[in-house]
């Protein structure tokens, strides 16, 4: 119920800040429909927009020409993400986030807001305090013989949670003699009447867990995520209210973690459910004796990831959808950390569901063209795993968001992208967040690509081609309803209590059949879907097969469920092994047997049917990792439930998609060819749906009728695809006057493209900066004297203060401390901030130039500095810099860093005050010259530049007047087009489309005339063009 009133709220809020497309709603119009994806008006690019970095050192100029990119390339919002902002939630921050907004607001553009300084979410730029902290759970145990009394202090506190006794059986804790003591304790004293035999008292407590030297904020107490809420979410509204629900669309959340294992929602969360919380308690801890370990100890699992879950998110997400926005984001999915309990409590599902949407990660190279397992594996599935959160908990208009192409480099490619976000949508992922637009390059290394660079990417033009297939993709593939035919229960949190096997294969194995699937959760099959015939009926989903995940242990409901759905006449299926234990309190695995052969009866796996039901149920026992022709040897052949489309000639190696959504009446099909090699294949496809199919072309803009033939429920029609080419079928419910695909047209005429002799643009030429670095060239590293600092040190921060005298009637006309530290540095001058070191990722490597003219006077004045030596074992440590003063007449001052600055290991209270007694401090050591490893000479060219080179092409050729443009589709074609197999086209001056790689080919009509047309192509020039006049 609760989720089901937030997707009320959030369906408010994605209509308020206009991220759904009106047209998403049931009973829209394919006309209206047709109308945005020919067009692409703003609100139906909403789904389209990147991450936009922040770092504090962008001028106001520089923001807003960047924000100006932002709608150049055809997004409808961006995310304006700290990449480490310098002022983060300070003046500087809403600066120029008031910047940004203004930008937006004037060319209808939607804002999402980064909270965080950099990532992991809920650190809170490192400042959370330990009280809001992480929790682990601590427990100790002591043995005593009873009858006696037994009393002891230690039983209270802020950090006290729990006092529990209970009899020791064969090494474990019998949990029907557990006793909760706390009626018996008083002021912190435990006093007990220890019953006859052998008792373990248990104290159950709480310490903070540190993640390296920082906390991270813990999400299932409520007055921690309460207190996160006001430090990070508050001050934005505060700022910016007027505008939330209006051009702020939400907030996005960044690789959260979620650190310890404790919070004081999780009794409570326990005692809702009905569960024994002692027993959770003491089977975590310690072990129960018997099969009830299994069961509490998955009690104590599920109830930690949801208080996280609704304590947290639940409570942001509230939060927003009460001020008109939306919370989104993701964590971190590769390699099953879906699964891992210091990423996300144990189970992302139960963190995600409090979302507004949900949402992965897909960065550096976790996915390869042609690979199933690239960087971090596995990845393959995770847009999967998104899509079915969304799908699972009904989130409005299935909207599911992938921030994406992080990190994987300048030298990506448009085809690249296109086949990663074929990937995404045909998955069901359909809000894409390309990674990044950064106001600093080409000036950074931060993780490219940087997809406008500053003017240093000849590929910029190709975006808007991205931009507007993607956007048209969106449009149609969200709102509306998904059909699918496959349940795949999702193990959760059976993955903590035994022997499991994770769902990737099975899932990837069941896309390469072409059947879609949705990873459904253990709680929403038992309390949201009924049966509906042998359909199991979750909302609009009907799904008419239900996989059994194989696992160790599992709650009674779900497979007693399970059972239903066979008895009922639905098909079963389970690969691998089957279910043994019981994860449910009270159920053992007596009863799990019981349901289990009721199902499958003593099967083995294999292929045929292992039970059948007197309704016309049938239940599979299948290998472990069965392959997509024995699913569908399986499902289809023997169970009769066909996939989503057949391929009925036409080879695939697997690397064909689809995906099935109605939307306004009418059956949509996306087909994602992603062969990305070889030739042109053609596919014959048997389809059900009514109606009339018609070809749309997300990428060129172009809607044509394909030929068919009908045979009665179904649709057999055949499709040419070029690798890494993707079709849109669209079931009209009356057949239109359409033209033919280009490839069946008739063509009347060709005329060739001249290209001109225009010379290429000149290549942008980087202004050069003045080296920072090079006044450093005098100075040396300083330390803490401890250990070897050049080797390497303990990480931490060291501070280090120095009095500068500045002479009397001497006037200053400025002031500058240049310098930087490894890893960081903040410098205070008598007592006030003046500044910090570079934040970025390799930030000490770029000295800093801080003015601090303002902050010196005449006479005595103190520098102070906090530098901190990072990571978390030991590594190199330094301090280098100076403090340059020029005066109004005369000889500047310098001071440099170092052995006359003193020095301590520790913050004392108004360390950096001018009054502050430093006589205990020590000398800083000297311990490199400047230029001398580990450090080199610092300041070099960080800059990331493309790896290819424009070559646009500009042409003109001439429609004779005779022509009968009226009669006439006319379509671009071009020749070997290199490097990469994509061009952005203007014919006369206006923007007509483009593509990303074949059929190189473009539908001109609309801006050919009669007489000379002029046709530019950008970024590179095909060996030939030419026009191709075809029958309308």
């Amino acid at each position: 119920m609760l989720h089901r009133i937030r997707n009320t709220l959030c369906a408010a809020a994605l209509a308020a800040v206009g991220i759904a497309s009106a047209l998403s709603a049931a009973g829209a119009s394919i006309e209206a429909l047709e109308r945005q994806f020919r067009d692409l008006p703003m609100d139906a690019r909403r789904l389209t927009g990147p991450l936009f970095w922040l770092h504090g050192d962008e001028s106001k100029d520089r923001l807003e020409m960047y924000v100006g990119k932002v709608a150049e390339g055809g997004n409808g919002c961006f995310t304006a993400e700290s990449r480490p902002h310098s002022d983060w939630l300070g003046e500087g921050w809403f600066r120029d986030l008031a910047i940004c907004l203004e930008a937006a607001k004037k060319l209808d553009l939607r804002m999402w807001i980064f909270d965080e300084k950099w990532w992991p979410s809920g650190e809170v730029g490192g400042k959370v305090p330990s009280q809001y902290g992480s929790k682990r759970l601590i427990a100790a145990a002591t043995a005593v013989a009873g009858p006696k009394r037994f009393t002891a202090p230690g039983y209270g506190g802020q950090t006290f949670v729990a006092a529990i006794a209970g009899q020791e059986r064969d090494g474990a804790i019998d949990g029907a003699t557990l006793v909760d003591l706390a009626p018996c304790i008083s002021a912190g004293t435990l006093a007990w009447d220890v019953p006859e035999g052998a008792w373990k008292i248990m104290l159950f407590t709480w310490v903070p867990r540190l993640s390296g030297s920082r906390y991270l904020v813990d999400g299932a107490s409520r007055d921690c995520a309460d207190w996160y809420i006001e430090t990070v979410y508050q001050p934005h509204y505060d700022r910016f209210k007027d505008e939330f629900g209006k051009h702020i669309a939400g907030y996005f959340f960044d690789e959260p973690e979620t650190h310890g294992d404790w919070g004081t929602e999780v009794i409570p969360m326990l005692r809702e459910r009905g569960q024994d919380w002692k027993k959770a308690l003491v089977a975590y801890k310690f072990g129960l004796a018997g099969e009830e370990q299994t069961a509490a100890r998955y009690a104590y699992q599920d109830a930690y990831a949801e208080a996280w879950g609704r304590t947290l998110y639940g409570g942001i997400t509230r939060w927003c959808e009460e001020h008109n926005v939306l919370s989104i984001g993701h964590f971190l999915e590769h390699g099953n950390g879906y699964l891992n309990r210091d990423i996300c409590a144990g189970n992302m599902f139960q963190l995600m569901k409090y979302n507004s949407m949900g949402g992965i990660d897909a960065v550096f190279a976790q996915f390869r063209m042609g690979q199933r397992a690239a960087n971090d594996p596995p990845c393959w599935q995770t847009p999967k795993l998104g899509s079915s959160i969304t799908h699972a908990y009904g989130k409005p208009d299935d909207i599911t968001m992938v921030e994406i192409f992080g990190a994987r480099g300048q030298d990506l490619t448009y085809g690249e992208m296109k086949w990663w976000t074929d990937h995404m949508q045909v998955s069901g992922v359909n809000f894409m967040i390309p990674h990044s637009f950064n106001p600093r390059a080409p000036r950074d290394t931060d993780c490219p690509p940087y997809f406008f660079n500053g003017g240093f990417e000849p590929r910029w033009p190709l975006y808007r081609v991205y931009a507007d297939y993607t956007s048209r993709l969106s449009v149609m593939l969200q709102g509306g309803r998904h059909v699918c035919p496959v349940a795949l229960l999702f193990l959760g949190n059976s993955a903590h209590v035994g022997k499991y096997v994770t769902p990737e294969y099975m899932s990837e194995a069941l896309q390469d059949a072409l059947y879609d699937c949705d990873w459904l959760p253990y709680d929403v099959f038992e309390d949201d879907t009924k049966f509906d015939g042998a359909a199991i009926a979750l909302r609009d989903e009907r799904y008419r097969v239900l996989i059994v995940p194989p696992v160790e242990a599992i709650p009674y409901g779900t497979l007693a469920k399970a059972k239903a759905f066979f008895d009922a006449g639905g098909v079963v299926v389970g690969h691998g092994f089957l279910p043994s234990k019981s994860a449910t309190l009270g159920r053992t695995s007596k009863d799990i047997a019981q349901l289990r052969d009721a199902i499958w009866g003593d099967a083995q796996p294999g292929f045929a049917a292992s039970g059948k039901s007197p309704a016309g149920g049938r239940s599979y026992l299948l290998p472990e990792r069965p392959a997509p022709g024995e699913l569908q040897q399986v499902l289809a052949g023997d169970a009769g439930i066909r996939p989503t489309l057949e391929v009925i000639e036409g080879r695939t190696d697997n690397w064909l998609h689809v995906l099935h959504r109605v939307k306004a009446g009418c059956d949509l099909f996306f087909i994602a060819n992603q062969n990305h090699k070889g030739d042109a294949r053609t596919f014959r496809f048997r389809i059900t749906a009514s109606g009339e199919p018609e070809l749309w072309d997300a990428m060129r803009n172009e809607i044509t009728a394909p030929a068919y033939v009908r045979r009665g429920k179904d649709v057999e029609l055949a499709l040419t695809m070029e690798p890494n080419e993707s079709a849109l079928l669209v079931f009209q419910p009356k057949k239109r006057a359409l033209p033919a695909p280009p490839e069946a047209a008739h063509v009347r005429a060709s005329i060739s493209v001249t290209r001109m002799p225009v010379a290429p643009p000149p290549d942008p030429v980087l202004e050069v900066q003045d080296s920072i670095a090079k006044g450093l060239e005098d100075c040396a590293w300083v330390w803490y004297p401890e250990g070897d600092p050049v080797a390497g040190v303990a990480p931490g921060t060291r501070y280090f203060r120095k009095q500068v005298a500045i002479p009397a009637g001497r006037a200053i006309a400025k002031a500058s401390f240049f310098g930087t530290a490894d890893n960081s540095f903040v410098l205070f001058v008598n007592g006030k901030r003046a500044g910090e070191s570079d934040a970025s990722g390799d930030g000490w490597r770029n000295p800093v130039g801080i003015d601090v003219t303002a902050h010196l006077r005449e006479g005595a004045n103190t520098l102070a500095i906090a530098a901190t030596n990072g990571a978390t074992a030991p590594n190199p440590a330094g301090l280098i810099g100076k403090l340059s003063i020029e005066f109004a007449q005369g000889s500047p001052l310098a001071v440099r860093v170092n052995g006359t600055w003193k020095s301590s290991p520790e913050k004392a209270e108004g360390w950096a005050e001018p009054e502050f007694n430093d006589g205990a401090w020590v000398p800083a050591k000297e311990i490199a010259h400047f230029g001398a490893a580990p450090w080199g000479a610092l300041g070099g060219a960080q800059l990331t530049l493309s790896p290819v080179k424009a070559d646009p092409f500009t042409g003109v050729c001439t429609v004779p007047a005779s022509a009968d443009l009226a009669a006439s589709r006319v379509h671009l074609e071009l020749d070997s087009l290199a490097p990469e197999a994509a061009a952005r086209v203007t014919v006369n001056g206006a923007y007509a489309g483009g593509f990303i790689d074949k059929p190189l080919r473009l539908d001109v009509t609309p801006h050919i005339k009669a007489g000379k047309n002029t046709i530019v192509i950008e970024p590179f020039a095909p060996k030939n063009a030419r026009l191709v006049f075809r029958t309308r």
